[in-house]
């Protein structure tokens, strides 16, 4: 049997603050941080602090979960 790992729901995303959720939106779009900071107008440690959170809060281990998350999630629920 194949099982399915916990896709984020909305709930999880409305628990990431207004700053997260512009990190993981330009995370979804494929910018590395270096370009999120310049951005947001923010320093790179401080967007790896950011997804650090968004990943904690998510119960994932990487931005490419995060991707593939937002993915999955498109797919269950179309």
């Amino acid at each position: 049997m194949i099982q399915i790992n916990k896709v984020n729901t909305v709930e999880d995303i409305d628990n990431l603050s207004k700053r997260e959720k512009e990190i993981a939106m330009k995370i979804m779009e494929g910018l590395p941080n270096k370009l999120i900071a310049n951005d947001l107008f923010i320093s790179e440690r401080t967007v790896k602090f950011h997804c650090a959170n968004i990943y904690r809060k998510l119960q994932i281990r990487n931005r490419h979960a995060l991707v593939a998350n937002y993915y999955r999630d498109l797919v269950l629920h179309a």
